[in-house]
């Protein structure tokens, strides 16, 4: 997602955010947790990511089949491409995703789907600024593996297209789960008050459209557009979840396989570290659950750096 602010405005709102006061909002529309930096250690610079076709990171995951890669993808006007990068931030390959279109590509998750063993990468085209959009597409494909017999780049075919709608209206979104537990994809809106958050039942058709299940709201009122979700991630164990704002990593943790992820965000979140980045809209969970990576788009002449918070 574009912010559509002069740049310089919005530098100086997030410079006014690291003390935790947001630009234009009194305080007390700002949820205030102290970080668990007990858990989990600041932000440990891995690289810069200085690929300049890779200006518009907007989602973040760790591969499940390929030691050491994270999957990475610009988000609107971009080629439908995905990118592995290393845990450093170097470039290894890029994919185009053939059939694909990347109108407005938020986020990216990982997980199980229709064949089992398989690793699944499913790409989500919910961005709507303007919620003007009457259906949204994720796409769905094996991940790439990467070796001396396969080649770092090239063209991913056989991509699935899972066609939604919301059964109450359009909405901009820029977060997509999947649940390992259940194999259920998972959207929270961005712009309500209160999110939304909606589910698509495992098995996900891909020959008609689905309308998307609304399974109720997150209670935790969002206080400005700084405290938007703009992304997430559930840990491969399906026990841990993440949920990011521009200036706060949210956390909670399954107790038992019985609950849902609503249920889960019906209490009240832990607030994991996080240094406040230009425009940080991508983090993902590490491939063994041993911390959180998060990137920022491009702003100005900056170059993007891969962030790595390590649990203790």
């Amino acid at each position: 997602m574009k912010i559509h602010i002069n740049l310089l405005s919005l530098l100086f709102c997030i410079w006014l955010l690291l003390p935790g006061i947001a630009c234009g909002q009194d305080d007390s529309e700002i949820p205030v947790a102290s970080p668990l930096s007990d858990t989990f250690s600041d932000p440990v610079a891995q690289g810069a990511v200085n690929n300049p076709t890779i200006s518009e990171a907007s989602g973040i995951v760790a591969s499940r089949s390929n030691p050491d890669v994270l999957w990475t993808h610009n988000d609107s006007g971009n080629d439908s491409k995905i990118f592995a990068i290393s845990s450093s931030g170097e470039t290894i390959g890029e994919w185009v995703v053939a059939g694909a279109t990347n109108r407005d590509w938020e986020d990216i998750a990982i997980g199980p789907g229709p064949e089992e063993g398989v690793h699944y990468l499913y790409v989500g085209d919910i961005g709507d600024n303007q919620a003007v959009h009457p259906s949204l597409n994720i796409y769905r494909f094996p991940e790439p593996i990467i070796n001396d017999d396969n080649p770092a780049s090239g063209t991913i075919q056989g991509v699935e297209k899972i066609n939604i709608r919301y059964p109450d209206g359009a909405r901009d979104a820029e977060t997509l789960l999947v649940d390992p537990l259940n194999k259920d994809l998972l959207i929270l809106s961005k712009r309500d008050r209160l999110a939304r958050l909606y589910r698509l039942p495992f098995p996900q058709s891909t020959s008609s459209t689905i309308t998307a299940e609304k399974v109720g709201e997150w209670p935790r009122e969002i206080g400005g557009i700084f405290n938007q979700p703009v992304g997430g991630d559930i840990s491969p164990n399906g026990r841990e979840l993440l949920i990011k704002s521009y200036v706060e990593v949210l956390y909670w943790q399954r107790e038992d396989e019985q609950t849902s992820i609503f249920e889960l965000m019906q209490r009240e979140p832990k607030v994991l570290p996080y240094t406040v980045e230009p425009q940080g809209e991508a983090i993902g969970w590490s491939a063994d659950s041993d911390g959180y990576f998060t990137l920022s788009e491009k702003q100005g002449s900056a170059t993007p750096q891969l962030y790595f918070y390590k649990r203790k």
